[in-house]
């Protein structure tokens, strides 16, 4: 796998996938924003390799 782990990514290189999922107001004692971009990374790249994967069965 190349892609890079989501949770080595700085919470600069998941800024725009928090931006447009944050809250400001939310009283949660974590960080949420922050947690549900590394979700999003994850479930995103599984889709992309979820697509490789499609492609070489139907090539077959």
């Amino acid at each position: 796998m190349s892609q890079q782990d989501p949770l080595t990514l700085s919470k600069l290189a998941l800024a725009p996938i928090a931006k447009q999922i944050s809250l400001p107001d939310s009283p949660v004692g974590i960080d949420a924003s922050y947690t549900h971009a590394v979700i999003i990374t994850y479930l995103q790249q599984i889709n992309k390799r979820l697509d490789k994967i499609e492609e070489n069965i139907l090539r077959r």
